[in-house]
């Protein structure tokens, strides 16, 4: 069985490939691959023994090290509990935007009196939230000549809307005034 597995190695490249593994392609002549040749970096039993051994070494030396909390200073240590908090108050947050979007999305069709397309920003103002929303002012063949009007709408902090005013129109294929 050791004679088989020595007869596969000897066949086998004896390159390293990039992550430190030994390469897996059958060997030339040469002892390298199609791929790699004498100046590739090569392994051979020896040298497999003594990789082996110093990764051994690093990982004892790596428990034996303290943990990299107790390089940190005070400030940079966090509580969990103040994480958690702020973790909380961005899912407040994130529900707040995603209640704005749901609303817009259900009455700017109705609002402007078009179709309603996208809800392209949302963003929060001192009086509640800012929304700018894509209709289809008018619809062509193909699509990419529809015109669309970018719509800003107010709301305040409850989703109540408060007004709304055209900010542009384009047409859906045109994107040269979006690269700037």
């Amino acid at each position: 069985m050791a004679e088989a597995d020595t007869k596969q190695q000897a066949d086998q490249c004896m390159a390293l490939t990039g992550d430190g593994e030994r390469c897996s392609r059958p060997a030339q002549d040469d002892g390298f691959c199609y791929q790699h040749d004498e100046s590739d970096p090569t392994v051979n039993d020896s040298q497999a023994v003594e990789q082996e051994e110093r990764a051994d070494e690093q990982e004892t030396e790596s428990e034996g090290r303290q943990s990299p909390a107790a390089d940190m200073t005070a400030e940079e240590r966090v509580d969990p509990e103040t994480v958690d908090a702020d973790v909380d108050a961005d899912r407040e947050e994130i529900a707040g935007v995603l209640a704005i979007r749901e609303t817009v999305r259900s009455t700017a069709g109705q609002l402007i009196g078009r179709e309603f397309d996208a809800v392209s920003e949302i963003a929060p103002t001192d009086d509640g939230w800012r929304a700018v929303v894509e209709v289809v002012e008018r619809r062509s063949v193909p699509d990419t000549q529809d015109i669309i009007g970018r719509y800003e709408i107010e709301l305040d902090t409850e989703g109540t809307v408060h007004g709304y005013r055209r900010l542009d129109r384009y047409r859906r294929g045109d994107t040269t005034s979006f690269e700037g």
